[in-house]
């Protein structure tokens, strides 16, 4: 942990912007993250805070049920020994059976599900799994149970998890004793040691310019598509990137939820601490894990200027060894792998030399990074949005 008197001045508001959102000891992915970047572990937070706020009257629409399941189905699906031990007990507490918890935490084929659970369910598999997309049937029924909202933040909702995962894993940040005797005793999650080879052969991207015609829900583009008490939101957005595009267009239907994504995407994208080579490989093999054509277009754009070479690009797709790069590319190239395959660890290897070759604080930003990129990749291609015009000017 990192304390408020060791960071710069000008970086302490951060660390108290934590502390007083968290409403507790700052602990878990907030330490690796002050440890990196104070900016992006207030984001961190103010996002987190929407999906529970602690007491005070929950931001997300979804019922607590419904995130809670999905909270620990992401859980189970990355090893997430942290999140686990954060959201158990208040899913047990809205009402998720111990049974269906049992065989979540075991990996065992889950029965007896409410309707909504089933329905979370559905989506969760679709869109961490196979093609990584949701049928028409699935995103159907689920439009019409939650709503346009209510949808849109289910999936957010898995895919904030899956951000948080990111740091937790690469740098292996386990609930403190302290923290433990705090909570009502429960079963911790074991890490399933699967292999960590790629799965499912290579990516085909869709070819940008070509859409998949009519949106799956309507785009909120201009300032009117909102109501005049929202727009606000629209305007912070732009602020964050210059427009309103891809993903944001799907994100403001929650438009609070999506001026904090905005707000740490600013700081992923904008104000790294990553070099532009290692930020765009990052891009590159998360969008290619993901298969998110999106996310995919503006990678091999972002690398392209960088200096990153066809062939390496061509193998990321491919999902094979890569070439025409220097080592500490390879390094971080392998980082990437590790924390989106198998148990979603890092070797300590990997590790150690990473951090001889970044430092703490960019290979901090370096997890955070494909943390972001994952989130966004599942709300692009939940909604199918496809990359359309220059790559140069695709937003995230």
């Amino acid at each position: 942990m990192i304390q408020r008197e060791a960071l710069p001045e000008d970086q302490r508001r951060f660390h108290d912007a934590v502390k007083a959102i968290r409403r507790n000891p700052i602990s878990g992915p907030f330490i690796v993250l002050l440890n990196g970047s104070p900016a992006l572990a207030a984001r961190f937070a103010q996002l987190g805070h929407y999906f529970h706020a602690r007491g005070q009257e929950d931001e997300s629409i979804l019922p607590l049920r419904v995130r809670g399941f999905m909270a620990l189905l992401g859980a189970r699906a990355l090893d997430g020994v942290y999140e686990w031990a954060a959201w158990v007990n208040w899913t047990l507490e809205a009402g998720v059976p111990q049974a269906t918890v049992d065989a979540i935490r075991e990996g065992r084929t889950l029965s007896d599900l409410s309707p909504d659970e089933t329905l979370t369910l559905e989506v969760f598999t679709a869109l961490a799994t196979g093609a990584q997309r949701l049928s028409d049937r699935t995103f159907k029924a689920a439009l019409d149970r939650f709503g346009v909202q209510g949808l849109v933040e289910l999936v957010v909702t898995l895919g904030y998890f899956a951000m948080i995962a990111m740091p937790l894993n690469a740098f292996e940040i386990e609930m403190t004793a302290a923290q433990m005797a705090k909570r009502r005793p429960f079963q911790p999650l074991a890490v399933i040691e699967r292999p960590a080879e790629p799965s499912g052969g290579e990516f085909v991207p869709a070819v940008p310019g070509k859409g998949r015609g009519a949106p799956r829900v309507p785009k909120i583009a201009t300032h009117e598509d909102l109501p005049p008490g929202h727009q606000h939101f629209f305007d912070r957005v732009i602020r964050t990137r210059g427009r309103v595009s891809g993903s944001f267009e799907v994100l403001l239907h929650s438009p609070d939820m999506a001026e904090r994504i905005a707000a740490i995407g600013e700081v992923v994208l904008y104000e790294t601490a990553l070099p532009p080579g290692e930020k765009a490989l990052a891009w590159l093999v998360t969008a290619g894990e993901c298969r998110c054509d999106y996310e995919w277009a503006a990678a091999v754009s972002a690398a392209r200027r960088a200096g990153l070479a066809d062939a390496a690009i061509e193998a990321i797709r491919r999902r094979q060894p890569l070439s025409g790069v220097s080592d500490a590319q390879k390094l971080v190239a392998d980082f990437c792998h590790q924390l989106l395959r198998g148990h979603h660890r890092v070797s300590d290897r990997t590790y150690d030399a990473l951090i001889g070759h970044l430092g703490v604080p960019a290979t901090v930003h370096l997890a955070a990074t494909v943390g972001y990129f994952v989130m966004q990749a599942f709300t692009l291609n939940a909604f199918e949005i496809a990359p359309e015009g220059d790559p140069a000017e695709l937003v995230l």
